[in-house]
């Protein structure tokens, strides 16, 4: 079993770095997105039909790519007021019992945007926006980043079961 959480921990490091690389390439995209057409606005008094649009459909992407890798960094909301005044097993049980509530709720929100996703392939309906883009050619980062956020929470899971130091 530790080979293989092992295994797991290593799978959703390498797809964690890979994800924060394209949310960071997504995000600069956003940026100049919006850079350019404040500059076609406000100079040239020619707005873009399609930026606001695409920066928020870009957004989405960026959400979800960086979900996982910051769980992994520590970087989500969390409450550690306890954590201070606990020691020993207490701690480790509090940390097992918190990590076992991500993993909770990853799963929970992977069934959501899952359902929404395959509503969205099924239907093939259309954003009423200016650019002609399906629901579905933006929804499918949901799954994929819920995903690799349950994964990346089962893996933090593992290694605090497994590792009693950490307490």
């Amino acid at each position: 079993m530790g080979d293989w959480l092992e295994a797991l921990a290593r799978f959703t490091s390498t797809v964690n770095r890979w994800f924060l690389r394209a949310a960071g390439a997504i995000a600069l995209v956003i940026l100049v997105t919006i850079a350019c057409d404040l500059v076609l606005r406000n100079v040239f008094d020619a707005p873009t039909l399609w930026a606001l649009d695409v920066s928020r459909f870009l957004l989405l992407f960026v959400f979800f790519l960086a979900l996982a890798p910051a769980l992994e960094s520590g970087s989500h909301v969390s409450v550690d007021l306890l954590e201070h005044y606990l020691r020993g097993g207490p701690r480790r049980a509090m940390r097992i019992a918190a990590r076992a509530l991500v993993v909770v709720f990853a799963a929970i929100l992977l069934w959501q945007v899952w359902r929404t996703t395959s509503d969205a392939f099924a239907t093939g309906e259309l954003f009423p926006i200016v650019i002609n883009l399906k629901l579905k050619q933006v929804y499918w980062i949901a799954p994929v980043g819920v995903l690799q956020f349950l994964l990346t929470g089962l893996a933090m899971l593992g290694r605090e079961w497994r590792d009693p130091a950490r307490g």
